[in-house]
């Protein structure tokens, strides 16, 4: 694993205020965001324990999906700690191609967590 799954690399993530944030439990369920997602992707607290498809294009889930079973088994990816542009589904349907920047953590206590900004590439929010 070496230096892929960094100590501290989720909340490194999560003060970065300026960007949306979003974290999932080990089994991808939405455990926490920030206000800038909520301003930027429209999501309200009804999206807490959800799976994080519910942002996800339909198209691409199934990927997610496949590629989360994956790490489960083998905890390896070639996704974290790299920028990823993907699209990201807004509250209203809407979708916002965005920059993702996906990190994944271990706690012995609680597990593997996964956290991104997602940056906007396009909209009013773009960055």
């Amino acid at each position: 694993m070496g230096e892929t799954w960094t100590p501290g690399a989720v909340e490194a993530l999560r003060t970065k205020h300026d960007l949306p944030f979003v974290r999932t439990d080990a089994e991808g369920l939405v455990v926490e965001f920030n206000t800038r997602f909520i301003e930027v992707y429209g999501w309200d607290q009804s999206l807490i324990g959800q799976s994080i498809g519910a942002i996800l294009p339909v198209s691409f889930r199934e990927q997610h999906h496949s590629g989360f079973a994956r790490f489960k088994l083998t905890e390896q990816s070639k996704l974290v700690n790299h920028p990823l542009e993907l699209a990201t589904i807004c509250s209203d349907g809407q979708t916002i191609r965005s920059e993702h920047y996906i990190v994944a953590e271990k706690d012995a206590a609680s597990g593997w967590s996964f956290a991104a900004t997602l940056r906007p590439l396009e909209g009013p929010h773009a960055c």
